[in-house]
């Protein structure tokens, strides 16, 4: 699978069943209960957020390497492409960490694997529309 992260394209493998996603509906200050009892909402909008693990390609090492670089980059966002539906998602996306795990040295090439990545939308792909 190819990963578009900030416009570059990273030759990568997510590993199969880890490519995941979840939403948030979150509400801002005006949101609590009323006199009445009611609960109040005061809907933000939704938001997208997405978990995968990678590993490298191995026709490909040096995409596993320069993707590690840019996504453990001190850097406020990063603009993803995930899949989406039938198609695809591309949204401004916060990580805040991420792991993987020493394989060794195989045939010359220092092997890595299993790289957890969470992006966290930083806004909401969807709002209220009334």
């Amino acid at each position: 699978m190819k990963i578009v992260m900030d416009g570059t394209t990273y030759r990568l493998r997510v590993k199969f069943k880890t490519l995941g996603r979840s939403f948030r509906v979150e509400d801002g200050d005006n949101a609590g209960d009323m006199l009445s009892g009611l609960y109040k909402r005061d809907v933000i909008g939704t938001y997208y957020d997405y978990s995968m693990e990678v590993e490298p390609d191995p026709r490909y090492p040096g995409d596993y390497d320069n993707f590690f670089e840019a996504i453990s980059a001190p850097v406020d966002n990063h603009s993803i492409t995930v899949p989406y539906g039938q198609s695809t998602l591309t949204y401004t996306a916060m990580v805040t960490s991420g792991a993987d795990v020493y394989q060794g040295k195989v045939a010359g090439v220092e092997r890595w694997n299993g790289l957890q990545v969470q992006f966290t939308a930083q806004k909401p792909q969807r709002e209220p529309t009334a």
